[in-house]
């Protein structure tokens, strides 16, 4: 599965990974509302406030995360094209031609 996902393009990944933080969320969001206030759930409240919570709060943590790669991503994509740029290529077969002239 990992490697499938990493195959993909850059911004099909960012996709996916937005996609999953939003299931996540709403499923915490599920968990919080419907779950945690029934009369008498499993394992109590309080749990159920704690994971949905948990789940919105990674989540939320989650796309800001995946928008700050795609975000350094470009500018080191940006930083390193400009170094490349900069950089003269020379040939030493030419080097040697004007040193011997």
């Amino acid at each position: 599965m990992i490697k499938y996902i990493m195959s993909r393009r850059l911004y099909q990944r960012v996709l996916l990974g937005i996609l999953a933080c939003v299931v996540v969320f709403f499923i915490g969001y599920y968990i919080l509302e419907r779950i945690s206030t029934m009369e008498n759930p499993p394992l109590g409240n309080t749990m159920y406030i704690v994971i949905g919570s948990a789940l919105m709060f990674t989540s939320g943590l989650g796309v800001v995360l995946v928008i700050k790669y795609l975000y350094d991503y470009k500018k080191k994509k940006e930083r390193r094209e400009r170094k490349r740029k900069k950089q003269k290529l020379f040939y030493l077969k030419n080097q040697k031609e004007k040193k011997s002239e």
